[in-house]
Parts: structure tokens; sequence; C-alpha cells
């Protein structure tokens, strides 16, 4: 089921901008409350009351970054577009969002933190890759309802469309081994991935 994202104000902002600093600084178990209430010049009581302990927050962080990449959208805000632009238009999403210094940096932060702190983990797979998979689970049905698609499930072709924005230069930027492709760069790759997967999903093939 994909969730709304709360309405945030000011100080919502506020707090959120500087816990995500502090959490690509400083990892998941290291990060105090009282530490983001400082940085975000907010007092304790302004910030459990929007969030009530470090997990909420964590997770409303990473939702945060997802929602600011464009990646919390409703299916049906596509449904004037073609099914090429409507996947051009999502995997870019999807790959500004996960090839971004910040998300290498978290992905990296998590792996390092899963032996030790499982829960950084969990948190992060719950906020992050099930919300996302959940939004394009729902974008998946809807092409299959207007006919833009033929698949049995719709849910195992929406993860292959993931998985597919997931290869290029994204495993060796997430060791740090790949610089940051060019917008050029990333354009292309998509565009070819797009077109790709485009030929398994087509009706009539």
């Amino acid at each position: 089921m994909v969730t709304e994202a709360p309405a945030k104000d000011a100080k919502t902002a506020q707090i959120l901008e500087a816990a995500r600093d502090i959490f690509l600084e400083l990892g998941y178990a290291a990060t105090s409350m009282d530490l983001v209430a400082q940085r975000a010049r907010v007092s304790k009581t302004t910030l459990y009351t929007r969030f009530p302990s470090k997990d909420d927050l964590y997770t409303a962080t990473i939702s945060n970054e997802c929602e600011r990449h464009g990646m919390r959208f409703s299916p049906e805000c596509f449904d004037d577009l073609p099914l090429r632009e409507v996947l051009i238009r999502v995997g870019t999403r999807f790959v500004e969002l996960i090839w971004s210094e910040a998300a290498i940096r978290v992905h990296q932060s998590v792996m390092g933190e899963a032996q030790r702190v499982p829960e950084a983990a969990r948190l992060f797979v719950k906020a992050g890759p099930e919300q996302g998979t959940a939004v394009l689970v729902a974008l998946f049905e809807r092409l299959t309802q207007r006919g833009l698609i033929a698949v049995d499930d719709p849910a195992f072709a929406a993860r292959q469309f993931l998985a597919a924005m997931q290869g290029g230069p994204y495993c060796l930027m997430a060791v740090s081994l790949a610089p940051s492709p060019t917008a050029e760069e990333r354009s292309a790759f998509v565009a070819k991935a797009v077109d790709l997967f485009i030929r398994g999903v087509a009706p009539g093939r």
C-alpha cells in the first residue's frame, strides 16, 4: 500500500534537512535526537512532537528524499502520456534518486551498519525500497488497465523495471569506483533501458 507523505511545515522541513545531514555524516547508530534538535535549532519538544523516535525520524528522512526526487506519485498523473514517455519519466526520476550522492552515501552507510545494527537496514528498506516498489507496482497495474502493457504479473514487471534502472554504472558508484555520470549519460542510459524493457512488455509481442 502506498502511503501519502504528511504535509511539512517549516519546522518539519528544517528538522528533516538537519537529520539528513547528520545521518549522512554519522550513520544511523551514532545519530542522536539531541544532536538533530541542536543542529536543526529547534527544541526537543518540537522535535519529539513531530518525530516521536529516532526510527520515525530516520524513515521520514529516507521517505523525504524519495519524495524530493518525485518517487511518491499517483499512477493516474501519467494517464495522458504514451508508454515510453511514462517509463522514461519514471526511470529518470528513479535514476536521479539512486545515483545521487546522498543516496549512494546512505546505501554505503546501511551496508556498513547492517551486521552491527540490522534495525537500520530494516528501516531503510521499509522507507525506501519497499515504498518505492509499491509506487511502481501501482503504476504498472495502471498501465495494464490502460492496455499499454500486457503482463500477467504487474508486480514482477515493476520490480524488473527497477532492477533494470539499477544497472549500468550504479554498482561501481555504490562502491566508489566510478564517478557520477553526466546528465547526457544518464538520459542515454534510461532511454536504452526503457526501450529494451518495452520489447518485453508491449502488447502483441
